[in-house]
């Protein structure tokens, strides 16, 4: 299984010589793929035009100057700036290139792993680099399934095979969306337009570090239960009219960046992320089958059966029912999701 790791590292105090030798070549990468104009930057910067991005998608944005793995040289060196350099190649130093000083979130790995790398600017004009490594990592032999239902109330509700208790996630993250959205109406009435950026950032800090909260916790408990992880797909949790204060929140919920943590992560584990439509998940009775609803925004009660429940533990419940057409479709077998009869057996039984 292809692991892809970044580590995120921040370009130190540089020289007024090493800078300017940066801007040249970030700078005159803009130029190229925005307008084509070649601004004397190095050839092996510009060909990546053509290799990562589609020549007739290019919008005008800044873009991250791919660095190719090939022209990375590491050192380290204990200064009282840092320990951590590299080299990367430039025009105004053609043929030496230029140390940078870095300071990575955590230690880099292997050189050996490396892939090319993407310099770009932070939201305060400072130079980052995303060190990228790839490498191969076996694939867990799965023992449980964990389904994951992305929902209005609860960003996620999961169920695990090992312990079919639900898990509620990230109701927290509706009510701190609601109360910065008042904030800025009352901000904008007076309008404080740079006081409303500033909140929008902190609100943008307080949503991350809830989903990675979210994302660590789901993922320690797969690789304690040996989980094959099951999401319900995004597609159609955003189309159904509910009001428009209701929309506004279903709309800000950051659904697809908590899945692309949790397969980001969950990866690293050698442990599958996938995806599955759950259509009709949420209407379907996950004891009978039948149709029912939902009495409230948060209870679901079946009219053939009367079995009610949690509606979101419902529809976790159903995807995790609906996994099991995923194990035995046609060409899964190859790609290792097997589980054994045991959890099968218990899911069959929900």
């Amino acid at each position: 299984m292809l692991v892809t790791k970044v580590i995120k590292a921040g370009v130190l105090k540089l020289t007024k010589s090493k800078l300017e030798a940066l801007d040249h070549e970030y700078n005159g990468f803009q130029w190229w793929m925005q307008f084509g104009i070649d601004k004397d930057i190095l050839s092996q910067y510009k060909r990546y035009k053509g290799w990562y991005y589609d020549k007739n998608k290019i919008k005008y944005k800044e873009y991250p100057l791919i660095i190719p793995y090939n022209q990375i040289w590491f050192r380290n060196k204990n200064t009282k700036l840092t320990k951590y350099w590299i080299k990367i190649s430039v025009r105004k130093r053609k043929g030496v290139g230029i140390w940078l000083p870095i300071k990575p979130h955590k230690e880099p790995l292997d050189i050996k792993y490396l892939r090319d790398s993407l310099l770009l600017k932070n939201k305060k004009g400072n130079y980052e680099i995303r060190l990228v490594y790839q490498y191969d990592i076996k694939e867990i032999k799965y023992k449980n399934i964990m389904a994951i239902d992305l929902g209005e109330r609860n960003i996620a509700t999961v169920c695990n095979s090992a312990d079919i208790k639900p898990v509620f996630y990230g109701r927290n993250i509706r009510g701190i969306r609601r109360h910065y959205n008042y904030l800025r109406k009352k901000l904008g009435e007076k309008k404080l337009i740079k006081k409303i950026k500033s909140i929008s950032d902190k609100e943008k800090r307080l949503v991350e570090q809830e989903l990675h909260k979210i994302s660590n916790d789901i993922i320690d408990n797969v690789v304690k239960t040996k989980s094959l992880i099951v999401i319900g797909s995004l597609k159609g949790i955003r189309e159904n009219s509910k009001g428009k204060r209701v929309n506004r929140i279903i709309h800000n919920m950051p659904y697809n960046r908590l899945t692309k943590m949790i397969t980001y992560k969950a990866n690293q584990h050698g442990i599958r992320v996938i995806t599955i439509n759950e259509r009709g998940t949420s209407k379907t009775c996950s004891k009978c089958g039948n149709l029912g609803r939902r009495i409230s925004q948060g209870l679901f009660k079946c009219k053939y059966c009367g079995y009610q429940i949690n509606a979101d533990y419902n529809g976790s419940k159903n995807i995790l029912k609906r996994s099991l057409d995923y194990m035995f479709s046609d060409g899964v077998n190859g790609l290792n999701p097997k589980v054994t009869p045991e959890v099968i057996n218990t899911i069959e039984s929900l």
